[in-house]
């Protein structure tokens, strides 16, 4: 089969509009041999190669001024091998389309995130992660990957078969090559009961330790200008669903997305029309939220549907440093009078031993922020960002933050591991881009034919907090 190649669209923007660039084609390969001939080409021609996934990323790290590669032809699970409990797949395949195969096997992804429509690649490389603080991120679960390096070369690594590099791998930003392969380890197909309810965000905090070590899941969204929160617990279980709990077919996607995400919809808009409704548009939304109760397989719970976009910043901050953090940005946005319409999420996740991922070496605590994608999110995202500082925060990956390769650095203690990887594998910056380059630093110099930067951040409609 023929590498696809079609003439770039004007500009290609990422889910959020946070950023957008113009690339000088898109090639849609459909084989390892095809990513190779792109990789190959794009050489010859002296231009940048960057992969993207569904886009989800809120930053520029799939933005490139040469050749963007869409793996959406790429996407079929390749092989299942129950004894060892790991499958392999291509790197284009989604969250969704991953678990679906799975199921028919009896098989599930150890842990995931609530962005099914985000590739396998996507979500190793910027880290991706679920909750649970006995549970590790998908990176953990790779246990072995194909790489298409600069030089059009395939490299196959695991934890016995070049080890430096697959650590990189497991996260690595897409600055080594184009993941092409991954395999992963799997468990036995489980459920969820999942349980959402309102209660007061002191109490949620107070209780925070508590509630992570007595549940497998455990996170929170509170409400900016109100004292509530939305508490989501998710149990485990291996047994199928009493039907009065089960989530079941179109009727549950009404009520759960279309109707959630309209409402939410609404609500940002009424306040787009005046900031200054968001506080009295935030308690109402309190005093809406109710009681559910819902048991499904995993990835059906686990995965929602994002109809209404924005731009979000997350970091991961020491377990301990979790509770007061979140306090620290509730005074921040009393101090400064900041109107946030969106709910901020607070979970926690194990530790691993991947170099650049942020739960590295420690017990770790996520906080998100976001902003509805119609507002300026950098005020806001810079005060919060200032916090995560003090508390020794590692941004998310895939998500917006205002830190370069000279901050990141002190953070990561294997971080000259990783540039050492990326130096042997990708020396002539091949795979570079301006993301990059900002939080990984320059490294070699540069022999790839320099081009006009055309990466630019999305417009945002400024408005008065």
């Amino acid at each position: 089969m023929v590498t696809q190649a079609v003439p770039a669209p004007a500009r290609w923007s990422n889910w959020g509009a946070t950023y957008s660039c113009t690339p000088t084609r898109i090639a849609s390969p459909a084989s390892e041999d095809e990513i190779a001939a792109v990789v190959r080409a794009a050489a010859e021609r002296g231009e940048h190669v960057k992969v993207i996934g569904s886009g989800h990323s809120f930053t520029d790290i799939g933005c490139t001024d040469g050749v963007l590669v869409k793996l959406d032809r790429y996407h079929q699970m390749l092989d299942v091998d129950r004894a060892a409990m790991t499958v392999t797949a291509q790197a284009g395949i989604t969250i969704l389309q991953l678990s679906d195969a799975l199921a028919h096997f009896g098989l599930a992804m150890e842990n995931m995130g609530d962005v099914g429509y985000q590739t396998i690649s996507g979500a190793i490389s910027t880290a991706t992660h679920g909750t649970g603080e006995k549970l590790r991120n998908i990176s953990s679960q790779v246990v072995g990957a194909t790489l298409v390096l600069a030089d059009a070369s395939v490299l196959k690594c695991s934890e016995t078969e070049d080890r430096a590099a697959f650590k990189a791998a497991q996260v690595s930003l897409g600055a080594l090559g184009v993941l092409s392969t991954v395999t992963l380890r799997v468990v036995p197909a489980y459920y969820i009961r999942s349980l959402q309810q309102p209660k007061p965000v002191d109490e949620l905090l107070d209780r925070f330790d508590e509630l992570t070590q007595e549940n497998d899941h455990f996170e929170f969204f509170w409400w900016p200008h109100t004292t509530w929160a939305q508490a989501i617990t998710n149990t485990r279980t291996l047994e199928a669903p009493a039907t009065a709990l089960l989530r079941k077919g179109f009727g549950s996607y009404v009520s759960d997305i279309l109707l959630e995400n309209h409402t939410f919809g609404l609500i940002q808009r009424a306040a787009q029309v005046n900031r200054r409704w968001i506080p009295r548009l935030a308690g109402f939304t309190a005093r809406t939220m109710s009681r559910k109760e819902m048991t499904d397989r995993s990835d059906r719970i686990f995965a929602n549907e994002r109809l209404v976009r924005f731009a979000e910043m997350e970091y991961a901050v020491p377990r301990s440093e979790l509770v007061q953090a979140v306090r620290d940005i509730r005074g921040m946005i009393e101090r400064t009078g900041f109107l946030v319409s969106f709910p901020v999420e607070v979970r926690s996740v194990a530790p691993d031993d991947i170099p650049l991922s942020p739960a590295y070496g420690r017990e770790t605590g996520y906080i998100a922020v976001h902003v509805f994608n119609k507002f300026e999110y950098a005020p806001y995202f810079k005060e919060v960002e200032a916090i995560m500082n003090s508390h020794g925060g590692r941004p998310h990956w895939g998500k917006l933050h205002f830190q370069t390769a000279e901050t990141l650095r002190p953070r990561y203690p294997l971080w000259d591991e990783f540039i050492a990887v990326r130096d042997r594998l990708d020396p002539e910056r091949r795979f570079g881009n301006d993301y990059l380059e900002r939080v990984l630093g320059a490294g070699k110099a540069k022999e790839v034919r320099p081009r006009a930067k055309r990466t630019t951040a999305a417009r945002r409609v400024k408005t008065k907090s």
